[in-house]
């Protein structure tokens, strides 16, 4: 079963070894801020323009900037800041694709976009000189432990796994050594909780609603277990008697009322190796669920723990 909210939570890593492994130009430079209003919005076009400014001017958030015209382009935005522990940052929860496209910020960092760091030792020796305090360089392998990612592809502690040694595509895990983002701990002093349906899991906050120190799923979701994965993750509920309750290409499924990707229809996911369609729910699921030999695997919400949380 697909679950977009978890792969693409898993720091969208095939692209990202591209990213990590080529520099960005540091510093990744920060404005200091006190409050939101001290922030700025990036316009379409690329400029950088004060809040007060941009709600004074009336600048829209833009869907997205590629369809907005050329000459329009200054009046709309596609991401506006934040005042985030005394940095102006571009808040995001699980997901990178909320951050500025193109603008060196490889992935969400609780609760940050988040830039690469410590890649270039040559011109930076200190990769904690690249990035605005007090924030550091975050390095994975040394405060971002490489396990927990790859149990992300469902490839185990050990990295093993029908996606091999914690990989996706050509990219291993362990490619991420020696290079890391600029942020801050989960677990430092005074540090922003972790987003909802995550725990702080050392320096990184990792998805997993059902582990006991975990935010709580907002309220209209509910806690899922992804199957073959240690992981878990906050859906939105769902009413199955709706009469559009899910997008193109999903489906309400039935008994847990959670839009997921459907195999029926014109917009129908592939399932991949070891699933099966199952017509009744719509939706992928493991062989042996479909055969019944995994009696475990249809326990009900109440012997899973899993449950909607406010």
């Amino acid at each position: 079963m697909s679950l977009r909210p978890l792969l693409a939570l898993a720091f969208a890593l095939g692209a990202l070894g591209g990213c990590f492994l080529s520099p960005n130009v540091p510093p990744s430079f920060r404005y200091n801020c006190k409050a939101d209003s001290d922030c700025r919005v990036l316009t379409c076009r690329g400029d950088l323009v004060p809040i007060p400014d941009a709600e004074a001017a009336g600048l829209q958030l833009a869907e997205k900037c590629d369809d907005v015209l050329e000459a329009d382009k200054s009046k709309f935005y596609e991401a506006r800041q934040a005042c985030l522990d005394g940095l102006c940052e571009y808040p995001c929860e699980l997901m990178p694709t909320t951050c500025p496209a193109g603008k060196g910020y490889s992935l969400c960092f609780n609760g940050a976009c988040a830039t690469a760091c410590g890649q270039d030792d040559e011109r930076f020796p200190d990769p904690d000189a690249t990035c605005s305090s007090p924030q550091h360089c975050v390095l994975f392998g040394d405060e971002i432990e490489l396990d927990p990612i790859k149990n992300l592809f469902g490839g185990g502690s050990g990295g093993s796994g029908s996606q091999g040694q914690g990989q996706t595509g050509q990219f291993k895990v362990e490619d991420l050594l020696g290079t890391g983002v600029c942020g801050i701990r989960c677990d430092a002093d005074d540090a922003r909780p972790c987003a909802p349906g995550m725990y702080c899991g050392g320096a990184m906050c990792l998805p997993d609603c059902a582990n006991p120190d975990a935010t709580p799923c907002a309220e209209g979701s509910t806690c899922f277990p992804a199957p073959g994965s240690d992981f878990s993750v906050c859906l939105p509920t769902c009413d199955p008697a709706a009469e559009m309750p899910c997008d193109e290409g999903e489906t309400c499924v039935p008994g847990i009322n959670i839009c997921l990707p459907t195999c029926l229809g014109e917009d129908a996911t592939l399932c991949e190796d070891g699933q099966v369609c199952d017509e009744t729910l719509g939706i992928c699921i493991p062989e042996d669920i479909a055969t019944g030999t995994d009696t475990d695997a249809t326990t009900t919400d109440s012997e899973t723990g899993t449950g909607t949380s406010g």
